[in-house]
């Protein structure tokens, strides 16, 4: 990941940054860097380093395998599916494609985890993983994205419209119309070559 595209911060003043901890979700999909060609879920070892640095899992959550890193580079692009659907085209309907696939996707991985009722010593009512290590600190990422559908910011949660971005920002526009992380690099390109398909056209 370069220093100019860091989860945190994306690539420019206008790359929006989820609140709260819609931005930890936010950070999860953006451990891939298309147009770098970089993968922080690398391996493994990777995953457990991630996950504990954005506070899903600790040291006594024990270590992930194979089989938890397959699980959470599913759910990392279940995720990237549905985000892309809360896209509106600019010339076709929201996330056409991308709509029931990612959903099913996403329903799939999270198949394989478990949440339970929490009921905490004032009487709040939470829920929250019913196991451990891994799979719990996933399904942490999933209750995030349910907590952010009740308070209506989910789908202001988006992908990049371009194909060699999917960058993952968070709609600030008074219109939630954004369809681009950033307008200076990839809304200029996407308006270049239409102009120049246009003029391709009529040449």
């Amino acid at each position: 990941m370069s220093a100019s595209r860091s989860p945190e911060v994306g690539r420019g003043p206008d790359i929006g940054v989820a609140p709260g901890d819609l931005g930890t979700l936010q950070a999860f999909v953006n451990t891939l860097d298309i147009e770098e060609g970089t993968d922080a879920l690398a391996s493994p070892a990777d995953l457990d380093v991630w996950l504990r640095g954005a506070g899903l899992a600790d040291d006594q959550d024990g270590s992930s395998g194979r089989r938890e890193l397959s699980l959470a580079v599913e759910l990392r692009e279940a995720l990237r599916d549905v985000l892309r659907s809360h896209v509106t085209r600019r010339n076709g309907p929201p996330g056409a494609p991308a709509l029931g696939t990612g959903a099913a996707r996403v329903a799939r991985a999270a198949a394989a985890m478990r949440a339970g009722i929490d009921v905490d010593a004032r009487g709040r009512i939470t829920v929250v993983p019913a196991d451990a290590g891994t799979a719990a600190a996933l399904t942490r990422l999933l209750l995030i994205g349910a907590e952010a559908g009740t308070a209506g910011t989910w789908r202001r949660l988006k992908v990049c419209s371009a194909d060699d971005c999917q960058w993952a920002f968070y709609d600030r526009s008074p219109t939630h119309s954004g369809c681009w992380c950033s307008m200076q690099i990839c809304g200029s390109r996407a308006k270049s070559r239409a102009y120049r398909s246009r003029t391709a056209a009529t040449g």
